[in-house]
């Protein structure tokens, strides 16, 4: 136990010891949590195979025996936005945002497109129908940083310098899993959840926020929030070939921003969305198996994402206040709710090796009307290609490694905002690619 402990620990310190981290694939989601489930494209709700299976379905842990799984991924995203448009609709000057050209058009592509991803996950039985577990991981994804070096004159994205977000989340799955039959399993699982943020380059939106004073609204360093939310899962193994699971996950309520309560709609509060994964796994074969899951994911109850941008700024510019930026139903990212399809293989070549191949879709959850405001957050992927494998070394421990590729999505903005270019006049981008390599051990 001693040697146990001594290992969990390090592993824990680890984890929490390394910065705060973005990944950004289904909205702000991640695509798959746990180096197994990625490489089938996050599938794998009703496949527990690893102690990360825990952030998709608290109820598997119980099938796992105690194990410890660490590990990081090397996470590039590529985003870009381009403005194809001069003068701005009321014809009194350039569009918003600026571009690279000196006709105020061209392209500029975000700085900062490596990141570290760490994960830490521990399962530990209680006895033969119980475990508890924990397991750490990040989300996050609203991260862009616009040199104002890259623009026009130097002037910024919207004409105040370099322009920019960057929200990370960390979160501790502390869960309890419980088997009530031989082949049916319930679990449960506290969310504790710290959150960081900081935007530059908006001051020049000051003249729309709700308390007239945007003391609040931009360049004020980072802030940092604390919330709290709940996992219930079940999992049900038919027979010996078919699983199924379904697991659901309320927001997570945060504390306000209030470094950043102009910005943010409800005076700077930003919750994580709520959401469903359901799933299904088939052994076709004694080395062959299949998992499918589908995720629904409500971005649109949390206002500072889901608000419509256009139409509350256009209210909050008829004298509406509480439309206006930072209030109480004030303007957001317009974000939608978003469905995904995970498609996921796994073929036990040899005792030792497994191999893994997915494909997931999602359609993207930003609106055209929405792109103004979403230059920098374009949270735009809608696929993602996936490859991984298993080598296990003994008895007690494996290597995982997982590949994605998420090939560009674009979108044109619909904007009719005065101080815009028009339909057409902005168009947004963004790829990625990522690697993850973990250690799995078992006691």
């Amino acid at each position: 136990m001693r040697v146990n402990r001594s290992t969990l620990a390090i592993g824990i310190v680890s984890a929490l010891s390394l910065p705060l981290t973005v990944h950004a694939t289904n909205g702000y989601l991640s695509d798959g949590y746990g180096t197994k489930s990625k490489g089938m494209a996050g599938a794998g709700s009703a496949l527990p195979q690893d102690a990360m299976a825990a952030a998709s379905n608290v109820a598997g842990m119980v099938w796992l025996g105690e194990r410890m799984d660490v590990g990081f991924s090397l996470f590039a995203p590529s985003r870009e936005y381009t403005q194809n448009e001069s003068i701005n609709l009321m014809k009194s000057g350039p569009a918003m945002p600026f571009g690279s050209n000196p006709n105020f058009t061209g392209t500029v592509e975000s700085e900062n497109d490596l990141f570290l991803i760490p994960h830490f996950a521990y399962n530990h039985p209680l006895d033969d129908l119980s475990a508890v577990g924990v397991a750490i991981y990040g989300n996050g994804g609203m991260n862009t940083s616009y040199n104002a070096q890259d623009t026009t004159r130097n002037m910024g994205t919207y004409g105040a310098g370099t322009t920019g977000v960057n929200l990370s989340q960390l979160a501790v799955n502390l869960n309890y899993s419980r088997k009530l039959n031989s082949n049916f399993s319930v679990g449960a699982g506290l969310i504790l959840a710290y959150q960081q943020f900081k935007a530059e380059g908006f001051t020049n939106f000051g003249m729309l926020v709700a308390d007239g004073n945007p003391d609040n609204l931009s360049n004020r360093g980072t802030d940092s929030a604390f919330g709290w939310g709940v996992q219930l899962g079940a999992l049900w193994q038919v027979n010996d070939q078919l699983s199924l699971g379904v697991a659901y996950q309320s927001q997570v309520n945060f504390e306000r921003f209030d470094r950043y309560s102009d910005l943010f709609a409800e005076h700077g509060d930003l919750n994580a969305p709520a959401f469903v994964n359901l799933g299904l796994a088939f052994k076709a074969t004694p080395t062959l198996t299949f998992a499918f899951d589908v995720q629904h994911i409500w971005y649109s109850d949390v206002k500072a994402l889901g608000n419509n941008m256009t139409s509350n700024i256009e209210l909050c510019m008829q004298g509406q206040t509480a439309a206006c930026l930072g209030g109480s139903n004030g303007v957001g990212f317009g974000w939608d709710d978003m469905t995904v399809f995970k498609f996921g293989a796994q073929w036990e070549v040899q005792p030792d090796w497994t191999l893994r191949a997915g494909y997931s879709y999602g359609e993207q959850p930003i609106p055209s009307e929405g792109v103004l405001f979403n230059v920098v957050a374009p949270g735009l992927i809608e696929q993602h290609f996936t490859l991984g494998l298993t080598k296990v070394l003994n008895k007690r421990s494996e290597i995982n490694v997982a590949a994605m590729y998420a090939p560009q999505k674009d979108l044109d903005c619909g904007c009719t905002l005065p101080f815009s270019g028009g339909p057409n006049s902005i168009n947004i981008a963004m790829s990625q690619w990522e690697l993850e390599l973990s250690f799995g051990l078992k006691f």
